[in-house]
């Protein structure tokens, strides 16, 4: 669906955008940062980098009958769809932390489609073309999993330090986050908040190739047809569930 050679200039492209934007000596007038109507935060290398791949990808809008999502351009939302976050990790950004990814998902139905995740700070990157092949057996003494900085500071996880079989760190970006899991960097990934569909579907579809379920609530969700996903949401393995529902839904 997306070839290989259009990977290698959606990468080059926003390498381009983050060294030609950004300026560490002054960082937050060099990103250009404003406010959204719903305070969340915006820079201007999420809206180069949004114009980009729409301009990239376009030929599947216009003559494959794609719809674009992108969080800096909502066009339409359906199936097939180019579901893409240009910049998940925008507070991190404007930190200058490198916790924050480029997530696109270019999906042919609600849970079926190619998914790549891009951190041009690092180099890390994770795509449906990755060839992998699936571990014997997993870890079952402890579990180790990402959560989110802001739920991480609350202090929601405190209770966790009286179980030493379940350990969690924050990390910025939750696209950041799944694709970390994705490559086995982690066991699961928990979020308290509800999320949009652009932050978590690339994520998810290279979480679901690996046998990784989302559940919400404690039920499975099978299909991303929801511009919003509400409720408590874990990423992992099935067998894991349970212990992690007795630790963390609480």
């Amino acid at each position: 669906m997306i070839r290989s050679e259009k990977l290698n200039l959606l990468r080059s492209g926003v390498n381009k955008i983050v060294r030609e934007v950004i300026n560490p000596e002054s960082l937050s007038e060099s990103l250009q940062i404003e406010k959204k109507s719903d305070r969340s935060i915006v820079t201007r290398v999420d809206k180069e980098i949004s114009k980009l791949i729409e301009i990239e990808l376009e030929h599947l809008v216009k003559n494959e009958g794609f719809h674009f999502f992108s969080e800096e351009n909502m066009v339409s939302f359906g199936f097939p769809s180019i579901i893409l976050d240009p910049i998940d990790g925008t507070r991190e950004l404007a930190k200058g932390l490198g916790e924050c990814v480029v997530s696109l998902a270019v999906m042919t139905s609600s849970n079926e489609g190619f998914s790549w995740i891009y951190n041009p700070f690092t180099g890390f990157e994770i795509s449906s073309k990755d060839a992998f092949c699936e571990p014997v057996s997993f870890n079952e003494d402890r579990l180790f999993g990402l959560v989110s900085r802001t739920d991480y500071s609350k202090g929601i996880f405190s209770d966790l330090s009286l179980d030493s079989s379940i350990v969690v760190e924050p990390r910025g970006s939750i696209a950041f986050k799944l694709a970390l899991l994705a490559s086995g960097a982690c066991d699961f990934v928990y979020s308290k908040t509800p999320k949009s569909v652009w932050d978590i579907a690339a994520g998810t579809l290279l979480c679901w190739d690996r046998k990784i379920k989302l559940f919400q609530s404690g039920a499975e969700v099978k299909r991303l047809d929801s511009v919003k996903i509400d409720g408590e949401l874990i990423w992992c393995r099935e067998k894991d569930l349970a212990r992690l529902q007795s630790s963390l839904l609480k």
